[in-house]
């Protein structure tokens, strides 16, 4: 059991904002404590997650934050870690923003002269009162650094979109770009959409989405074909920690480790057996690298006395929600996986 504790600066004119902890992996059964308080937590060690500390702020003053960590033996086939091993954000936002994880881009349409770009936002409005808005969401590509660069490919605008008091609202657009510079695995080209949210032609929150453009058709016979070209798919299981180095993420020794496997002939990554880091999928989309993104090492039948299993009815969904949610716009993901080696698949029940 460990005990994390911060003080929190949080300026007077921060109040009126909504203000979240940002939780990218937490081992494991997370509760946050905000001013003597309980305000949430998440016992799966692996995904990220959100909790909403506005209530509980006390802007202006000295806010006490507190997480409690609890890893016990046999909660796993190998050593997971401990503690607060992936990075933790504090986001402020206007009380009318885009949502956590709120952005979907599909490229349903790819051809090396036109590709079709569908994005849907999901809007919070926090507020007491019904907010009238204006969205523009801009396109630009990525440099090999992910640095934004050049003009603006395309936009896409919605206005006098309202929403309700305390309540969310899914807006859905979409436009064409000319000659796209695709993504591959040779030349994995990124996309940035750029969205900014304006009231009374005041921008008051923007949200950036990396994507990549790219096609993917599965063929029983043959395989995997990206942008129209077969992929002989020669991959790894590669679990999440880093070997002697430990659990806690450390980018450029994964960046290394995605060196190595691309030098011996790999092309794809299957995330044994949990959600990585978000920085994982950052580089697999950079590298150019396809992956299979996974959930679970067991369901409701146990490997261990301690895993997840104690859990799963009560908690599979959300987890599986939260990875999908997080990961769906990385171009390197082609698969999701609900899990492997689960006790089920070996009993014949379907």
């Amino acid at each position: 059991i460990g005990w994390y504790r911060k003080q929190l600066d949080i300026p007077a004119n921060d109040a009126g904002r909504s203000i979240f902890l940002d939780v990218d992996g937490a081992m494991s059964y997370a509760t946050v404590w905000l001013n003597g308080r309980l305000v949430g937590g998440w016992p799966y060690g692996y995904n990220s997650w959100r909790v909403d500390l506005t209530p509980h702020i006390v802007p202006g003053g000295v806010n006490q934050l507190a997480i409690r960590l609890d890893n016990p033996p046999a909660s796993a086939r190998w050593y997971p870690g401990g503690g607060l091993y992936r990075n933790i954000w504090l986001t402020k936002t206007h009380p009318v923003h885009v949502a956590q994880w709120g952005t979907f881009v599909r490229t349903p349409q790819v051809s090396k002269t036109s590709a079709t770009i569908e994005l849907d936002v999901s809007i919070d409005n926090d507020s007491d009162k019904s907010q009238l808005v204006d969205l523009t969401t801009d396109i630009y590509a990525l440099d090999q650094d992910g640095r934004q660069s050049g003009r603006t490919l395309a936009s896409i605008e919605q206005a006098g979109v309202r929403i309700d008091a305390r309540s969310s609202i899914k807006v859905s657009g979409a436009t064409t770009l000319d000659n796209p510079s695709l993504w591959d695995l040779q030349h994995p080209h990124r996309h940035i959409a750029v969205t900014s949210i304006a009231i009374d032609d005041k921008t008051i929150d923007r949200y950036e989405t990396r994507f990549g453009i790219r096609s993917l058709r599965f063929d029983p016979d043959k395989g995997v074909y990206v942008n129209g070209e077969h992929v002989p798919l020669r991959g790894v299981n590669n679990h999440h920690d880093l070997g002697a180095l430990g659990a806690a993420f450390n980018v450029r020794a994964a960046e290394r480790q995605l060196e190595i496997l691309k030098e011996m002939g790999a092309n794809a990554i299957r995330m044994a057996h949990n959600p990585p880091a978000p920085e994982l999928l950052e580089l697999t989309d950079r590298m150019g690298l396809l992956v299979v993104d996974e959930v679970f090492d067991s369901w409701e039948r146990k490997k261990t006395p301690l895993d997840f299993h104690l859990i799963f009815p009560d908690w599979h969904e959300q987890d599986l929600r939260a990875m999908v949610r997080r990961d769906r716009n990385h171009p390197s993901i082609i698969l999701w996986s609900v899990g492997n080696e689960v006790g089920e698949q070996y009993t014949g029940e379907e």
